[in-house]
């Protein structure tokens, strides 16, 4: 028994790893590509069906495609409606598995590790490697279920199984499909795959013939195939538990998507039955694996083709479940950590865009410090305090991710040097940030002090906070859309910067020259002028490294001892 036991556990590791490993090559042999194709070919919803299906089908995984889609979603790069098709597609892709698996290529599965093995170890060409590993992968799920089987024929010959089995199977238990739909969920949920639980559900079920003892029906089958299709909603529902609205309804439309096409056909199951038997007597062999495979197939065909024309329903029903919050958490609209492991593309995509809503709340706070300059607004002090702390949030959070993601993947030398960009430009806005909250206090042991700006010295502060914003817009937009002629703007507003900060100290030196303002300790007239004339060098940075971002990164005085 223990010889056994050991077989199916070492059967079982071996598949799923085979699956993992194909579902692998094939993504690295895509490569970036994945995103791009979700992203811009599923405008409308029978295109993203279609996207669905081929993604799925090389990822070898529909967990894997909606955990894709969550994240897309989450980083504004989808909508809701575009993210239903591919969801549909990606239940109809994921019947691929469970037919290759139904196919007569067992007996090579020693061939295709060979192959595989030897293009990952006598090539250098990472397509090639890719390639291999894929191979590689497919050749272990066969060998996987035969080593499974090894230890299965005599267990399955077992009473106790054989009772299990009949359980699934005796039509006179009026639960027997819940017992199925049960076991096919609970499965199909622990190993997050419902691909290899159905490749795996499909041996048992050939193995009736082989065995010569009939336990295992189609009616214990189906159900069990159609628990499956539940199960594997869990990777998507995992993965949206932290992420935004929108990435939840999509987590909730996937369930809804498989709920549904579970209830119709068990409701269906006797045709559902008849159907599929008919199709294995008619064209295949009694108690083939071919025969889950069309039964999975068709499922997933079948449902799609009925809820197609309720897409738009599905999505009120999702708002309905998952209703819109009375408050907006800037920070949980940005990404979810969850589900940025599928694809460094991706993850810098999340990157990108929390730093595009960095740069907003940045530019926000700016303003917010330029009215309170001129107008001493009670709430300012409150407000200023939530954003610094924002902020701080961003550049923690943001930068921790990154180094998580520098350590966990081999990036490409394009995703590499963007990724020391981003690094750069969040500290650059942190740091913007905290040179606007040294304004506020500036201002804020003013107005304590009743100290008030001379009709020239709010002349040349308002001049200069001008020109820091068209300064900040033009950086912002050089930053969202990779514009270099904005970022040549943003460098020569900063050359200007500069010249007016030194010309504006000149005029409060000759003011206070001729007594038109009384120098005091808490003035800080000349603290605020350099304050604002490095926040037009850390913009300035930004610009530059959208000019070039391969460029040496500059010494950054704020963090050197020595000044």
């Amino acid at each position: 028994m223990t010889e056994n036991i050991l077989y199916i556990l070492g059967g079982v590791a071996i598949f799923l790893y085979g699956i993992e490993l194909m579902g692998d090559g094939l993504k690295k042999t895509a490569g970036n590509k994945i995103r791009s194709v979700i992203e811009k070919t599923t405008n409308t919803p029978l295109k993203g069906i279609l996207v669905g299906i081929l993604l799925t089908g090389l990822l070898q995984s529909s967990s894997g495609v909606t955990v894709l889609v969550i994240g897309l979603v989450g980083a504004g790069l989808m909508t809701l409606k575009q993210a239903v098709g591919v969801v549909f597609g990606a239940n109809i892709g994921t019947t691929i598995t469970s037919i290759l698996i139904g196919l007569p290529i067992a007996d090579y599965a020693l061939l295709f590790i060979f192959v595989g093995v030897i293009m990952i170890f006598f090539f250098k060409k990472p397509l090639i490697r890719n390639l291999g590993g894929t191979i590689l992968g497919f050749g272990l799920v066969f060998f996987g279920l035969d080593t499974m089987e090894i230890g299965l024929k005599p267990i399955v010959a077992t009473e106790q199984v054989s009772d299990l089995f009949l359980l699934f199977s005796d039509t006179s238990n009026n639960f027997f499909w819940f017992f199925g739909v049960t076991f096919g969920t609970l499965f199909t949920a622990f190993i997050q795959s419902s691909s290899a639980s159905i490749g795996i559900i499909q041996k048992l079920y050939h193995m009736n013939v082989e065995s010569g003892v009939v336990t295992f029906t189609l009616w214990g089958a189906l159900p069990m195939i159609l628990g499956s299709n539940i199960g594997t909603t869990i990777t998507g529902f995992l993965a949206s538990i932290n992420g935004t609205l929108e990435s939840k309804r999509v987590a909730v439309i996937h369930i809804l998507f498989n709920l549904i096409g579970t209830a119709f056909f068990l409701i269906l199951l006797y045709p559902y039955h008849e159907v599929v038997l008919w199709i294995e007597t008619t064209f295949l062999e009694p108690y083939s694996m071919g025969t889950l495979a069309i039964a999975h197939v068709l499922m997933n065909v079948v449902t799609t083709l009925l809820l197609f024309w309720f897409i738009d329903a599905l999505i009120k029903l999702a708002h309905v479940i998952i209703k819109d919050k009375p408050y907006n958490d800037e920070l949980e609209v940005i990404f979810s950590e969850s589900l940025l492991q599928e694809t460094p593309s991706l993850a810098l995509f999340y990157v990108k865009k929390g730093i595009n809503k960095m740069g907003q709340i940045t530019k926000d706070y700016f303003l917010i410090a330029k009215r309170y300059s001129f107008t001493n607004e009670p709430d300012t002090i409150e407000r200023a305090t939530e954003i610094e702390n924002t902020l701080d949030d961003y550049d923690k959070r943001l930068h921790d991710y990154m180094i998580r993601l520098v350590r966990n993947n081999a990036l490409s030398e394009k995703d590499s040097n963007r990724l020391s960009r981003d690094l750069d430009t969040i500290r650059d806005f942190e740091r913007i940030g905290d040179h606007l909250t040294n304004l506020v206090g500036f201002f804020k042991n003013r107005y304590e002090e009743n100290q008030t700006l001379s009709k020239g010295g709010e002349e040349d502060l308002r001049h200069y906070y001008r020109v820091l914003e068209e300064m900040f817009d033009a950086t912002l937009a050089s930053f969202i859309y990779n514009d270099i002629e904005k970022a040549k703007l943003a460098i020569e507003y900063e050359n200007l910067t500069d010249k007016l900060e030194e010309k504006f100290r000149l005029n409060y030196v000759e003011r206070l020259k001729a007594g038109e303002l009384n120098f005091t300790s808490k003035t800080n007239y000349v603290e605020i002028l350099s304050n604002m004339e490095r926040i037009g060098d850390h913009l300035k940075n930004i610009a530059e490294n959208i000019i070039n971002p391969l460029r040496v990164p500059r010494l950054d005085t704020e963090d050197n001892p020595l000044e």
